[in-house]
């Protein structure tokens, strides 16, 4: 090897001469010196490209420290065999090997770097917007603020956040006219009738947000009035982090699943009905997890505006702001939930097809119907392998079942489940890159980077395949015996369709989540089962 070093060194004596003033020999050791400088700048790319790897795979810190040994010992390993080979007969092979380490290794940056970018994306702070319209009636000549100077304006004060009240100070503010009230209504039933009147009431200053709850009760409410003004306010969402190892205890994950029946454009920040409301229990150490559905409808004791409580649908808190939301389910279960993820559920369809289809397994065989999809899918009970479009009509389809809703909840954590033994298998080791670009817009969440990474690694150091169990909260849709039609306390809407929880599945579903986080490894079919009975 010193011989070949030496004279590599004495070749590069003739790098810069004239060829002419050179004899044959000397002209062949110049070609020499000039292949041996052509390799080690090929080796200095390929020691460059390897640093800056390294560098994004320890700020990651995803690799267990096995494979992050592996990894560096194999990067040396290669290097200084292309190094020295540059002083050899083998001085041809280092050179391919550094072309193709040097382009091998760049594409993983590349992915590592997508990888990082997305992280962060998914961790910025959450920055919540209010929307506060100010509407009239869709006939009305009105087309601008300043149009409304003279007109009466109303709110509901029970289903309005302190942002309304901000808002009127801006249309008197914008129209000059501090004499302006804004009278208060604390019935929809009252407000509505007296705004169709226009008399007493000529606009209505609300929340965006509460426009399709409105018109859910009142046909067309939507369409019936049209927005003069809108207004946005941004507030932080200040969810207290978590401190728990995630590599070892037990933590739970709150999964709020928002989409656009209509579709309009969809933003994650924007506050909205939760249509989906998962909470994920996850014990590290046993692999198990377990996904309790509770109905999107279910008339529970909420979280609403201002921090305020009363009994109204789940999905309504989500129009208060995913804490709102986090905070109605621990209150419902008495559990702490340590982190949330809000999913674009439609956008579901590019993360699914990212992963090359799923497959879902159904508990009933039905087709679904336009409502969920424009295209009639048929689903076998049983496993059914679904692109992202069908994966969505299945979990929005509810019209096909005697049990609507309860099988619907049923059916989207069914999809969930699906997406996370995919995503969870080997199988997403080939489509990294398209998931990595799915995902960065359909998730937000405020699992710090840290602790995803640890969830990395966790995987990466054991493989072992999750136990994925999945718990729906059952009810019914009428009342209990001597309870009239359901009032909904924070919306303020009169004789709305809602689910009433059956206390027993409520207790259930506590249970299980109880014996996920004390370590016991069971089948919570076979549980629940020997719950009936013993009860029976």
């Amino acid at each position: 090897m010193s011989n070949f070093f030496t004279r590599s060194k004495d070749d590069m004596k003739y790098l810069f001469k004239n060829k002419e003033e050179l004899s044959k020999k000397e002209r062949k050791r110049k070609r020499r010196g000039w292949g041996t400088l052509i390799g080690l700048i090929l080796v200095l790319i390929q020691l460059i490209v390897s640093g800056l790897l390294l560098f994004n795979i320890f700020k990651l810190d995803i690799l267990p420290l096995k494979y992050l040994i592996a990894v560096n010992a194999f990067l040396l390993l290669i290097f200084l065999y292309d190094f020295t080979s540059q002083f050899t007969k083998a001085h041809i092979i280092g050179k391919i090997l550094a072309v193709l380490m040097s382009g091998v290794i760049v594409f993983i940056y590349l992915v590592s770097s997508k990888l990082d970018s997305v992280l962060n994306k998914l961790n910025l702070p959450e920055i919540n917007t209010d929307i506060v319209d100010v509407v009239v009636l869709a006939d009305d000549k009105a087309s601008s603020l300043n149009d409304l100077a003279n007109y009466k304006f109303a709110y509901n004060s029970t289903a309005s956040n302190a942002n309304v009240k901000t808002a009127f100070d801006s249309v008197k503010s914008e129209l000059n006219k501090s004499s302006l009230e804004l009278a208060e209504y604390k019935s929809w039933d009252d407000l509505v009738t007296a705004f169709y009147d226009n008399t007493e009431v000529q606009a209505i200053v609300m929340n965006d947000s509460m426009l399709k709850v409105v018109a859910s009760q009142y046909e067309d409410f939507d369409t019936k009035v049209k927005i003069i003004k809108q207004y946005e306010y941004k507030k932080l969402v200040t969810v207290q982090k978590s401190n728990v190892n995630v590599k070892k205890n037990p933590f739970i994950i709150y999964v709020s699943g928002i989409s656009s029946d209509d579709g309009d454009d969809f933003q994650l920040q924007n506050n909205a009905l939760s249509d989906v409301n998962i909470v994920a229990v996850i014990n590290p150490e046993t692999k198990q997890i377990l996904l309790v559905t509770t109905p999107r409808d279910s008339y529970i004791k909420i979280t609403g505006p201002d921090g305020r409580k009363g009994y109204d649908k789940l999905t309504h808190a989500g129009n208060y702001g995913v804490e709102a939301s986090m905070d109605t389910l621990q209150n419902l279960y008495g559990i702490d939930i340590d982190y949330y993820v809000k999913i674009n559920f439609s956008g579901c369809i590019a993360v699914v097809d990212a992963l090359g289809g799923i497959t879902i397994d159904s508990e009933v065989e039905f087709t679904c119907g336009e409502d969920a999809s424009p295209i009639p899918y048929h689903f076998v009970k049983g496993p059914n392998e679904c692109d992202g479009e069908m994966a969505v009509a299945f979990s929005r389809e509810r019209h096909a079942f005697a049990a609507g809703d309860f099988q619907r909840g049923r059916n989207q954590t069914a999809a969930i489940k699906g997406i996370l033994q995919k995503a969870t298998s080997p199988a997403i080791l080939t489509k990294y890159s398209a998931v990595l670009d799915a995902v960065s817009d359909m998730f937000l969440t405020n699992i710090p980077t840290s602790t995803i990474s640890d969830l990395v690694k966790l995987q990466l150091s054991d493989s072992t395949a999750w136990n994925i169990q999945t718990y729906s909260i059952e009810g019914s849709t009428q009342p209990p015996a001597g309870q009239g039609p359901a009032y909904l306390e924070i919306t303020g809407l009169r004789g709305a369709s809602v689910v009433y929880p059956y206390a027993d599945s409520i207790n259930t579903a506590i249970q299980l989540m109880s014996k996920i986080q004390n370590g016991d490894i069971f089948d919570v079919d076979e549980y629940v089962d020997s719950l009936n009975n013993n009860s029976n």
